[in-house]
């Protein structure tokens, strides 16, 4: 039994360490106890009496505030007991969500620490955390908005209200940490129940898809021990992989990443039981497409990118490192391909993500490290030995990620994350890590022209600071450099570059903070055990005197160039520091003080010679130098106080006493500088341990007699702040010193070499910390200087208030007693009166008092005039005076805002402010940040932040005693700072407004004292009393969303609201303004607070098994009588009855006022809105409520009528009756019955799941079929699996009665019936509904729709005559409002009309289906989208059978011969929107549409053809099988693609075609120009800049489609393709559409040499011309095109014109033979590429090896001049397939594909199926890689590729070469290189054996492609230079005078290279020898003009 458990009885789990550095820390375990029973008994007794609120919450902030200061000191018994009971409280469902964020941040404290209990000791059931999850986030009421949760806005969902800028939602946080740290408690047999609840939501069509993995990522557990796991992650590892796998495509990025979490949990937990190795190629090809890299195909993006979470990936790619796996090798080859976009000149979007992924891997790593090597064995499951890193392993990572950490640190964004990684690794790797940073450094502070590198420099050292003066086994030179380093850095404090100056300060202050200053140069000739490094650094700690000499010079210089006289006066504002200046002044002050505190005395003594040599005689300004000066005394003083204090201070007194003697001074206002300076120096010399102060008290005292009472201001103040500082240093507790070491100085260099000690880890439990507590002596002296100083000036304010003096002194003596109070705050004991009672609680309140010193001190008056109580002393006069100062209406606001400090001061200073502690704490957080060895146990933090955090737990503890009782003086001041809130000056107000909102925050419930007179002050004048009227809206606004408005408590709101509504109006702007906000603050703040209040059995008994319980300690009273119990029940049910009444009184209220019709506007909808937020989902919101919002619905206002409409939905919704449910056997109906599977067989055709398909032979005709149970209203259902039990809705006729009688409603029932059974209320409702309130954003609105679904759902079709004629008016009306309107009001009836009887439903149709077939008749530009929404709205969370007209009407023939296309293309639009909302349960109508629209795929619109595409891509989405399912009932896309592209064939020309074969027997192919529509890729490596920009729109709007899909659907934004092929017309012109006949005709007549096209006709070509549309936006599939008039020869003036030589009539050109009757094969391939694009971009399966058969198609259409349209989709259809990804098993087929195409006869095919491949490979890499034949295929067909007879397809190649070599994609690229070197080895012979003859074609295209290997890797290094470079760019070099065009690819290359590596030369140079830099220098420079 340890010492801790011998004195406490019982073994904590957690206690905070730093208590025992406390000098008083042995008196803490009483405390403790008492702590814990009071803890228990209270918080068990608040539960049992039902005291949730407030005693539960005081009591469960108590037991917070105890796990603050003591950790978790309690036994594990009552560690159980507090989870349990914590559990109860949160999961106890209908509660306040505020209650239930209390219980559940604590029951996430109390688990955190999961190694303190296991999964033996406690069990939590998972289901309570669901329902709860469940009830919150996924309930109807939260759906509309109505469910009000913190910082959540309800108005989300309008559009005049939207969520302010930031405002983000913690409500899911909160809740979502509870359920992380209680799923490792959930029972062995949960992951079995979880997945039998969530599985049958998996749907991938549906968005429940998304709740789904929400819930298996939040809920599953991890944690199982291996022999558990049968019962965990084997029973879905598989199963969700196979998801995954299927589910590949980028669009499931909304569910992807809660996958990913789960498997990435699951490998962290599970580190070497569970086998990833087949699954990594996949998951490292998604990491690597995750940072949306700009690597695409002719610059086109297509789709989105996939979003993954980088700490994910990185926890799931460190869990896989080790043992055997080949994730290492992966990870090095992703930096690789990565390096180039990590380099500083490269920066864009993927730059955040790429630092952040290189953050969370490097801080994985450390933790799994430190969990396999330093953490305690717990019950966590351990990592296998086998799996275990090596450290091998940890070498490779840490050389892994050093190269891309290195290129990050000069990045403009990334130096902080890189100094951050680099901390990491240098625990790991030191001796690999710091040395090129040190190299970093040295060569950055030879220069001075690139300060961002030096400074970048400093950051990252200062980051590996501790690895480099540890030295050590790894790396001991590091302690070499250090001395060194300071040194040279001393030119970085430069006050002309305050960052550099900053950053200079924080290296000094880091290196120092580790590094005691002590001279051990006698040690080399002493000790005999030294290295040699040891006696180098030995030798050089010789130069630390001379450091902080040279340290204090530049410090000193620094100070001098800083006086406010050098500044000019013109370019400040204010005397005081500007932001600058601060950072200056900080980073000077601790510095110095870290180097004085490190110094040896010796040392010291020198420093403070020279600090006082340059202080002695100074005259100073005080605001910046004087400041800067005093600072460094007082980091002197607080050192050493005796040695510096004796320095200074006499002679400082004497000075002050000798300058104050004459009495003129005392009348002065503006002093000389040196009484000032010397004042400011006297006030930070006091700032040290008090028992050093005492001596010289008397002296100081001397100086207060005379400088207190100065009449200059600055005089004063100053004095003040002597005072202050005297006090608070004589009454503080501190630690002696913070040095590194805890050993004396005077230790013999023999027994402890202090160089051995540098960067030494402080030992917590030897600190050798020594306490300096005031004692006697010092409580003497603040006594008698309290006495001497401040009776006096409470007299003198006490006469003033009583009207005996004047006021002229007044500022002064505030300022002085301000300053004293403060000074002696925690010397001065609270006064002593009787709480006052805020609030009625069951059990008692804390008032428990925290030990902060061994002995008390407490300071009292001695006057007869005034309470001993200093507090209460100064209280009672400031409260006498401010009374006197607001009835004569002082202007004196100096006087009031020092009241206001004062009152602060008071109420709340206690000796530690909060606002400075929390700074500090900060701060504190950020240093041990920096420093920590988060790998090593303990962390191994230095001595003095051990100290520091010492000190930070003495003043929390400090902080908690300012919080006491309630008392009628703090009400009195309450009053007060409600006066002063609202006098006459904004600064008083502004001041006393903070202090009175600090008050409520510290003394809950304390506001309702002030609520009558604040209430009262609102009945003023606004126009007479402006200041008290606007004081008063400032008050009730508040702080931070602590808005009085929204108190959660009935009656304060009853008086409150409804007197903010009658005040008088105002049209100040200021006024209004603050009634907006106070509106707003309802809107963005209002939360669901109780009426009547839940409770849980559960959670009572939890309650009393913790009181009952027997582990120590015990609680002293267990008992609870039943009466107690009884009487508690009976109040919690008469708070709710007052609750409730209060609440209908409220809202009674606001509609008296509202219904008086003297509200201004802005008020009236300022009520609206407050009457709105009382619309509550568990409360019948009052009948005189409704009539308000149904009356105003018909408002003249517009805003006041949308108000109402937007609580309309929440009146209906509150109004809906539940309806009834019943449970079916889905297995058995129909009289079928099914067999159960074992195992989900997902998909749409299992025997138990085909009654939900839609079908048409069994339309419901009778009532009998329409009371069925077999209907299913979500769509998720059923597809993947169905739930244990299955409920649908019963049949219509045992729903609540629709028909219903006026007498038969509720009395706010009847409210609704009265307006809407109103002919004239619909009429004007219609007539306002139908306005166009904006044209730019008049679309479908949500909140009219709800509010009529609302209407029908609840009263039937009783109105349903009255809006009829309405809707027939409006369909009919061409107008858009109109046409939205009508909209609105369908969808509306169609989703309310789900339980209506058989009978209505037929009327319905009856009546409806004319104006829906006029309405789609009718359908304008403008509304097409609306009614499109329309349908999908009216379709979703419907049964297909049942919306059986609605389908049928969509279905009828939508492409009607006598309509336009226009029309045609809007049916369709509706067509998808109605029949996509249905998702799998339409198979039969979707055959029946696939096979309506195969005769229309080349429909001659392109409107149309548009719209196929996206219907098409909706037909095959369902075409979906996953691991175990069954196969779809949809068309299948394999049979439609076999249907396709026989068609397609006659667009494909074989190679014996009598045309002309795309120019390959041009003699010009090696000429200079290249093809203008070459193609390009954006590489990894680089990006060519050869694509011109059209100069028109190629694409414009009047080609696009007009209308987009529905947003609501699964294919949102369906025509987004639009917008990409637009952006492919502009970014890529194909360059050679011709704009004119002329050019073809000019190209004909140039040609020179045997050509095929000699001898033809030139009127061919002018033929060919002529039937080219001259004007933008030209199809070639367009039945309008008109041909040309001929041309006259005589009017063509030929001439050579080489641009295009290659566009001849050619097929790749747009020329066919028998080129009019393929039009329509052209239009189908157009109607191909639309499909293509959708099915690919959004169907989850992605890219099948089908849709590969299309390749050749796409790569020789994509290059046709003269059809925009058919280029464009060519073009986007090549991008998503090059940038899709691709399954492994999917590659084979990919690679057959490109393979076919690379075979063309067609240059322009090769060339785009390389630009396509180099995308491809990329993008895919890992995949690709893990194939055992792609990776050489692809290598070989790009080095073939190298020969091509086209010279712009051998360029394409050596590019796409050069990033396969530079993403290290080609394995044996020594190899490769060795066979193009030995090539032109070959070709070198040849050509000497050939010397003078003329090369054959032959040969020189065999060396061009040599030629262009070596480039490829000279290009595929841009950043560095590896060792075979050198030697391959001289070998290119003599290749220079070879045929042409050798020698202008090795110059281009050779100027790329130039241009790469030139910001590193001086590094790069290195890697050559001398004779290879002569020749390279010979390359790369141009010779000069005069050589």
């Amino acid at each position: 039994m340890d010492d801790k458990t011998s004195t406490l009885g019982f073994k904590p789990q957690k206690d905070v360490v730093y208590n025992k550095l406390l000098p008083y820390h042995q008196q803490l375990d009483k405390e403790i106890l008492e702590q814990i029973c009071d803890i228990k008994e209270n918080l068990a007794k608040a539960v049992i009496l039902r005291d949730i609120r407030p005693g539960c919450i005081h009591w469960v902030s108590k037991l917070s505030r105890f796990v603050r200061l003591y950790g978790l000191c309690f036994s594990k018994e009552d560690h159980v007991l507090f989870v349990k009971l914590m559990y109860e409280l949160a999961v106890t469902l209908e509660q306040e969500f505020w209650v239930m964020a209390k219980f559940a941040q604590m029951l996430t404290i109390l688990l955190k620490k999961k190694e303190l209990l296991s999964p033996d000791d406690l069990v939590l059931e998972w289901r309570p955390l669901f329902e709860l999850y469940n009830s919150l986030f996924y309930n109807s009421h939260n759906s509309i908005g109505m469910l009000m949760l913190p910082s959540r806005t309800r108005r989300a969902a309008s559009r005049f209200f939207s969520r302010r800028k930031g405002e983000a939602s913690n409500a899911e946080g909160v809740v979502e940490n509870m359920i992380r740290v209680c799923r490792m408690y959930f029972p062995l047999g949960a992951t079995k129940e979880i997945l039998q609840e969530v599985e049958p939501l998996l749907c991938p069509f549906d968005m429940t898809m998304q709740r789904a993995m929400v819930y298996l990522e939040l809920f599953l557990p991890t944690t199982l021990t291996p022999d558990q796991d049968k019962h965990g992650w084997k029973l879905w590892h598989q199963q969700f992989l196979g998801i995954w796998n299927s589910c590949h495509n980028s669009n499931m990025w909304f569910w992807e990443n809660s996958l990913l979490w789960l498997f990435s949990r699951l490998a962290w937990n599970n580190i070497g039981y569970v086998d990833w190795e087949e699954h990594l190629p996949l998951i490292f090809t998604k990491v690597l497409r995750s940072f949306r890299l700009p690597v695409t195909y002719k610059k086109t993006q297509v789709g989105k990118t996939d979003t993954l979470s980088q700490f994910a990936t990185a926890m799931f790619i460190v869990s896989n490192l080790g043992g055997g796996s080949k994730a290492q090798e992966h990870l090095e080859r992703l930096f690789k391909s990565l390096e180039s976009y990590y380099h500083p000149s490269n920066s864009g979007i993927w730059s955040r993500p790429l630092h952040e992924f290189l953050n969370k891997l490097t801080l994985l790593f450390i933790r799994r490290l430190h969990r396999e090597r330093y953490k305690k064995p717990s019950w966590e499951v351990e990592v296998p030995s086998h799996k275990k890193l090596t450290e091998e392993e940890i070498t490779a990572f840490v050389r892994c990620v050093q190269t891309p950490a290195l290129l990050t640190m000069f990045s403009h964004t990334g130096t902080h994350d890189a100094g951050i990684v680099f901390h990491r690794l240098s625990l790991l790797r030191p001796e690999i890590i710091v040395p090129p940073l040190l190299e970093q450094l040295y060569s950055s502070l030879e220069t001075t022209t690139e300060p961002h590198r030096l400074t970048a420099s400093l950051e990252c050292v200062v980051c590996v600071a501790r690895a480099l003066v540890k030295g050590g086994h790894y790396y001991p030179e590091g302690q070499s450099h250090v001395i060194p380093l300071l040194l040279q850095t001393l030119p970085g404090i430069d006050p002309n570059d305050i960052k550099k100056c900053m950053v200079t300060f924080q290296f000094i202050y880091t290196l120092v903070t580790l590094v005691p200053f002590v001279d051990c140069s006698a040690a080399v000739e002493e000790s005999t055990d030294l290295t040699e490094i040891e006696q180098e650094v030995c030798l050089q700690t010789a130069g630390f005197e001379d450091f902080v000499l040279q340290f204090m010079d530049r410090c000193f210089a620094l100070i001098e160039n800083s006086t406010l006289e050098q500044i000019t006066q013109l370019d400040r504002e204010t005397e005081k520091m500007n932001r600058e200046e601060n950072m200056l002044e900080m980073g000077l002050s601790s510095t110095f003080s870290a180097i004085l505190t490190q110094a040896h005395p010796k040392i010291y003594q020198v420093a403070l010679q020279r600090l006082q040599t340059f202080i002695k005689g100074k005259m100073i300004e005080i605001h910046v130098a004087g400041k800067f000066a005093a600072n460094l005394c007082r980091s002197a003083v607080k050192v050493n106080p005796p040695e510096a204090l004796k320095v200074f201070v006499p002679g400082v007194c004497r000075l002050l006493i000798a300058l104050t003697d004459n009495e003129e001074i005392q009348n002065e206002e503006h002093l000389d500088d040196e009484l000032l300076f010397n004042l400011l120096l006297l006030s930070e010399l006091v700032r040290c341990s008090g028992c050093y102060l005492v001596q010289y008290v008397p002296q100081i005292s001397q100086v207060l007699q005379r400088t207190l009472h100065l009449k200059s201001r600055e005089g004063y103040h100053l004095a003040g702040s002597v005072v202050r500082y005297l006090l608070k240093y004589l009454g503080v507790t501190m630690p002696s010193e913070y040095r590194s070491l805890p050993h004396s100085w005077d230790l013999p260099l023999a027994d402890s070499l202090p160089i051995r000690h540098w960067g030494e880890a402080g030992d917590v439990h030897n600190l050798g910390l020594q306490w300096i507590e005031p004692g006697k002596a010092e409580e003497a002296a603040i006594t008698s200087i309290v006495r001497s100083f401040l009776t006096p000036e409470l007299k003198l304010l006490r006469q003033v208030a009583r009207g005996e003096k004047d006021v002229e002194l007044l500022q002064q003596s505030l300022s002085i007693t301000l300053d004293i109070l403060l000074g002696a705050g925690s010397a001065l004991p609270h006064w002593d009166e009787e709480p006052v009672p805020l609030a009625d609680m069951m059990v008692k309140k804390d008032t428990y008092k925290f030990l902060v010193r061994q002995l008390e001190i407490h300071v009292m008056l001695d006057s007869e005039h005034f309470p001993s109580n200093v507090r209460k002393a100064a209280a009672d006069v400031i409260l006498e005076l401010v009374d006197k100062l607001l009835s004569e209406g002082s202007d004196d606001t100096k006087s009031l805002c020092r009241a206001v400090n004062i009152y602060h001061g008071l109420a709340f200073f206690h000796g530690v402010s909060k606002d400075d502690f929390d700074a500090r704490w900060k701060s504190f957080q950020f240093i041990k940040d920096a420093l920590a060895n988060k790998l090593a146990s303990n962390k191994q933090h230095i001595r003095s932040l051990l100290v520091e955090r010492a000190v930070l737990q003495q003043e929390s503890r400090v902080l908690e005693n300012s919080v006491i009782n309630f008392t009628q003086t703090h009400a009195n001041i309450m009053t007060s700072l409600l006066r002063l809130s609202t006098s006459q000056y904004s600064e008083v107000r502004s001041k006393s407004q903070n202090t009175l909102n600090q008050v409520f925050q510290c003394f809950p419930y304390s506001y309702k004292l002030i609520l009558p007179d604040l209430t009262s002050f609102l009945k003023v004048d606004p126009t007479e009393n402006h200041e008290q009227f606007k004081g008063s809206l400032h008050v009730l606004l508040g702080r931070q969303g602590k808005s009085l408005m929204v108190r959660r408590d009935w009656e304060s709101l009853y008086m409150v609201w409804p007197a903010l509504l009658v005040a008088k109006h105002s049209e100040k702007p200021s006024i209004i303004r603050l009634m907006n906000a106070l509106s707003d603050a309802v809107y963005y703040h209002m939360e669901l607070f109780a009426v009547y209040h839940k409770f849980s059995e559960k959670a009572e008994n939890a309650g009393k098994a913790m009181l009952q319980s027997t582990g120590e300690p015990r609680v002293k009273n267990s008992s609870v009588c039943d009466a107690s119990i009884a009487a508690a029940a009976q109040r919690l049910s008469d708070i709710g009855t007052s609750n409730h009444q209060f609440y209908k009184r409220l809202v009674s209220r606001i509609a008296e006022v509202l219904d008086s019709s003297t509200l201004h506007w802005r008020a009236h909808n300022i009520a609206l809105n407050l009457l709105g937020c009382l619309v509550r989902p568990d409360v019948t919101f009052p009948a005189v409520g409704v009539r308000v919002f149904t009356n105003n619905l018909i408002h003249d206002n517009i805003r006041i009528r949308e108000t109402s409409l937007f609580y309309m939905s929440w009146i209906l919704k509150n109004q809906k009756r539940k309806h009834k449910k019943v449970h079916i056997d889905p297995y058995s109906i129909n009289g079928k019955s099914c067999s159960v599977p074992d195992s989900p067989k997902p998909g749409d055709s299992r025997p138990d799941n085909l009654w939900l398909q839609y079908d048409s032979k069994k339309k419901i005709t009778t009532e009998a079929e329409w009371e069925e149970t077999r209907y299913v209203e979500k769509t998720y259902y059923g597809w993947y699996s169905w739930p244990k039990c299955m409920v649908v809705y019963a049949p219509p006729s045992q729903q609540p009665q629709l028909d219903r009688p006026l007498e038969g409603l509720g009395d706010e029932e009847q409210e609704i019936y009265k307006f809407f059974i109103s002919q004239e209320n619909v009429d004007k409702l219609v007539s306002f509904l139908s306005l166009e309130e904006n044209k730019e954003r008049d679309g479908f609105n949500t909140r009219k729709f709800w509010m009529f679904k609302g209407l029908f759902r609840n009263f039937g079709d009783t109105f349903l005559s009255l809006f009829l004629p309405h809707l027939e008016t409006l369909v009919n009306d061409t107008k858009k409002s109109s046409q939205r309107c009508a909209t609105e009001i369908i969808a509306g009836v169609l989703r309310g009309s789900k339980h209506w009887t058989y009978s209505k439903h037929v009327s319905l149709w009856e009546r409806l289906r004319p104006i829906l077939e006029t309405g789609m008749a009718r359908v304008t530009v403008e509304t097409v989208e609306d009614w499109g929404t329309c349908m999908a709205t009216a379709s979703a969370d419907r049964d297909p059978n049942r919306l059986a007209p609605l389908m049928e009407i969509l279905m009828d023939d939508p492409l009607r011969p006598g309509e336009g296309a226009f029309n045609s293309s809007s049916r369709m639009y509706m067509l998808m929107g109605g029949l996509w909302q249905q998702e799998w349960r339409v198979s039969e109508l979707s055959h029946r549409l696939l096979e309506y629209l195969q005769p229309s795929l080349s429909h001659p619109y392109k409107s149309i053809r548009d719209r196929i595409g996206s219907v098409l891509s909706g037909i095959f989405m369902y075409d979906l099988v996953l691991p175990g399912g069954v196969p779809s009932s949809y068309p299948n896309c394999t049979e439609f693609i076999d249907f396709i592209l026989p068609q397609l064939s006659t667009l494909v020309q074989d190679s014996e075609s009598n045309t002309v074969q795309d120019g390959e027997n041009d003699s010009t192919k090696y000429g200079g120009s290249a093809s203008a529509s070459h193609h390009e890729a954006s590489s990894p490596l680089q990006s060519n800049n050869n694509n011109n920009s059209s100069s028109s729109t190629l694409f414009g709007a009047q080609v696009l489609s007009p209308v987009r899909d529905l947003p609501g659907s699964p294919f949102s934004d369906s025509d987004r393709l639009s917008s990409v092929l637009s952006a492919v017309h502009n970014n890529n012109n194909g360059g050679s559409q011709p704009p004119m006949v002329s050019p073809l005709v000019k190209y004909m007549s140039g040609l020179e040499g045997p050509s095929p096209m000699v001898g033809r006709e030139t009127k061919e070509a002018l033929r060919l011309s002529a039937k080219i549309k001259l004007k933008d936006n030209c199809d070639i599939s367009s039945d309008i095109c008109e041909p040309m008039d001929m041309l006259p020869l005589d009017s063509i003036h030929f001439e050579k014109n080489n641009e295009y030589e290659n566009s001849a009539k050619s097929p790749v050109n747009g020329y066919f033979k028998g080129y009019e009757e393929k039009k329509g094969t052209v239009r189908l391939m157009n109607t191909m590429c639309r499909w293509l694009v959708g099915q690919m971009g959004r169907c989850y399966n992605g890219v099948t090896p089908e849709m590969y058969r299309f390749l050749p198609h796409l790569c020789q259409m994509e290059s046709v001049d003269n059809d925009p349209e058919l280029r464009s989709n060519c073009v986007a259809t090549l991008a998503i397939i090059s940038q899709a990804l691709v399954l492994p098993s999917r590659i084979p087929a990919l690679i057959d594909a490109i393979t076919q195409v690379a075979q063309s006869s067609w240059w322009r095919a090769r060339g785009a199926v390389l630009s396509m491949l180099q995308v491809a490979v990329f993008t895919n890499m890992f995949t690709i890689l893990s194939s055992d034949t792609a990776p050489q295929r692809v290598q070989d067909l790009v080095v073939g590729l190298l020969h091509d007879t086209r010279l712009e397809v051998q360029q394409m190649a050596s590019t796409v070469l050069s990033g396969l070599i530079h993403c290290k994609f080609i394995q044996a690229e020594d190899k490769l290189l060795g066979e193009f070197t030995a090539k032109l080895e070959t070709s070198r012979e040849s050509k000497r054996r050939r010397r003078g003859k003329v090369v054959p074609p032959a040969e020189v295209s065999e060396r061009h492609a040599a030629v262009l290997g070596l480039c490829a890797y000279v290009s595929a290094f841009p950043y560095d230079v590896p060792d075979m470079l050198p030697q391959v760019l001289v070998t290119l070099s003599e290749h220079l005078n070879d045929p042409h065009p050798i020698p202008a690819t090795i110059k281009k290359t050779l100027s790329n290279f130039r241009r790469t590596h030139h910001d590193n030369w001086r590094d790069h140079k290195q890697k050559f020898t001398e004779d290879q830099l002569v020749v390279l220098t010979d390359l790369l420079l141009s010779p000069s003009y005069y050589a």
